[in-house]
């Protein structure tokens, strides 16, 4: 499982500074309670069927990788917002019907992985992520890209396969986002 997570980050990340989060040690749910938290910077729970984030992950306030991917998550908690260095949070093949808020916190995020969710719309505080570079929406139907999306210069790829979008949906998107990498399946009628 870890082995895992550190693979998917070799291959998303390329600079130097994603090079240095690769070495980083992964936590596993039944390591925390032993870990000093002030030493913890990497922490996977990824497939422990999680329905909640455990409160205890609240201690670690220095974490710099979090995934929480391949759960039963609904919501997450507002103590996320307040990791202030976390730099990829994963959150795949969860649960979430509403784009969490407690993200617009995160202004160090550089990768955000939120696939296979079912939310259909990404709030206006969005714009707040400043830092982020990369973010997956792969099988997440994103009705309304928000208007705050403009400002985030330091983006340069959105994954949204898997999800129909006609040509002109496509088309107004690069249009707003011209220095954003955008993966689209091939366009249909679907959503205009």
């Amino acid at each position: 499982m870890k082995n895992s997570f550190v693979l998917l980050l070799s291959l998303i990340c390329s600079s130097v500074a994603f090079a240095q989060l690769d070495s980083l040690r992964v936590y596993t749910l039944k390591e925390l309670a032993s870990a000093n938290p002030d030493s913890v910077f990497s922490i996977s729970l990824a497939r422990e069927k999680l329905t909640e984030v455990p409160p205890i992950l609240a201690k670690f306030s220095q974490l710099r990788i979090l995934d929480l991917g391949k759960n039963k998550l609904t919501e997450l908690p507002s103590f996320i917002g307040d990791f202030k260095y976390i730099e990829v949070l994963d959150l795949s093949k969860n649960e979430l019907s509403i784009f969490p808020n407690e993200i617009c916190r995160l202004n160090k995020l550089k990768i955000l992985i939120i696939n296979r969710n079912t939310f259909d719309q990404i709030p206006e505080c969005f714009g707040y992520c400043s830092k982020l570079e990369n973010i997956d929406l792969w099988e997440v139907p994103i009705a309304h890209f928000p208007q705050s999306m403009d400002q985030l210069k330091a983006l340069k790829v959105i994954e949204i396969q898997g999800v129909k979008y006609g040509p002109s949906f496509q088309e107004a998107l690069k249009k707003r986002l011209p220095w954003v990498d955008i993966h689209f399946d091939s366009p249909c009628d679907c959503m205009e």
